[in-house]
């Protein structure tokens, strides 16, 4: 298992994972990264669109991106 944090960094704000979570693999936190970033862009007026979702390591190396984009 591999301990993986997963932040949320705008350029107005931000959301950092300081307890992390287990993973068994990467991929599934990149899965939940991308269930993040659409559950953050479903509002009209989400502060959080033009973010992104970012999965890091234990020494803060970013893993996987994931952008939240404003719905169509």
């Amino acid at each position: 298992m591999t301990k993986l944090f997963i932040d949320v960094v705008g350029s107005e704000r931000r959301h950092l994972d300081f307890s992390g979570r287990l993973f068994l693999r990467a991929e599934e936190a990149a899965e939940l990264a991308r269930l993040i970033s659409l559950d953050l862009s479903v509002s009209e007026d989400s502060p959080w669109v033009g973010s992104a979702v970012q999965v890091k390591d234990e020494v803060g190396r970013c893993l996987f991106t994931c952008p939240v984009r404003q719905m169509q």
